[in-house]
């Protein structure tokens, strides 16, 4: 049988949420299983899970780091080294610990992991316990996600939505991009705001972005809140 989603989030939140993961329900990020932490400087890491379109039951994982939650944005200006597979920082002698044979070959730098193997999940966290400071600490990260225009512009949207949904709402407004049902459980209030500032911002508006914008701004909110 197919590794589906929610299992996939059912045999690795409990081991995440020990190394400090939040999981967060998500239906917007191309994430197949989302969890995020709060780190140094205010920014969120958010590590993704990612199925296997070619094998039944294997799943990988892929860090990224942010002012924002979207998991995996990146281009413009936004450093491409703020998104990487977990695989990508292992050893050689770390791989052939971690994986199986033939992720652990010679030249092979991709990580995979089986899920009906009986030790996948611990291997998969250990590989996330032990990549995480090593994909944090590389050279100039911080700096250039603090000095990315895409990345402040993406920040200020959503900090305006945070601090603008709680405002009385606007009568008579012609919401055009809101979707028509919660998505995720996220109070239609924030698609609502994000759509409003969007718009205020002159910033390229559909319902993909208003989509994209609430929800960030919702994510970063429960985060925070923990």
């Amino acid at each position: 049988m197919k590794l589906i989603k929610n299992k996939l989030i059912r045999i690795t939140k409990n081991g995440l949420e020990e190394l400090g993961y939040r999981e967060i329900k998500d239906t917007i990020t191309p994430a197949q299983g989302l969890y995020i932490k709060l780190v140094e400087n205010d920014l969120y890491l958010t590590l993704g899970l990612t199925i296997s379109r070619y094998y039944d039951s294997m799943f990988t994982a892929s860090f990224y780091i942010s002012k924002t939650t979207i998991w995996a944005r990146y281009g413009g200006d936004i450093p491409k080294n703020s998104y990487q597979r977990i695989g990508n920082f292992l050893t050689t002698e770390e791989r052939g610990i971690l994986l199986n044979e033939e992720h652990s070959k010679e030249g092979v730098k991709d990580a995979w992991w089986n899920e009906k193997d009986e030790k996948a999940i611990k291997y998969f966290l250990e590989t996330v316990r032990i990549t995480e400071s090593r994909f944090l600490g590389q050279p100039d990260l911080f700096f250039n996600i603090q000095n990315s225009k895409d990345v402040n512009e993406l920040d200020k949207l959503a900090k305006m939505v945070i601090d603008e949904v709680d405002s009385d709402n606007i009568n008579g407004y012609n919401y055009q991009f809101i979707p028509k049902k919660s998505i995720d459980d996220i109070p239609m209030d924030w698609f609502k705001t994000a759509e409003r500032v969007i718009m205020a911002e002159k910033a390229i508006l559909n319902i993909n972005t208003v989509k994209a914008l609430a929800a960030d701004a919702w994510r970063q909110t429960l985060v925070k809140r923990r």
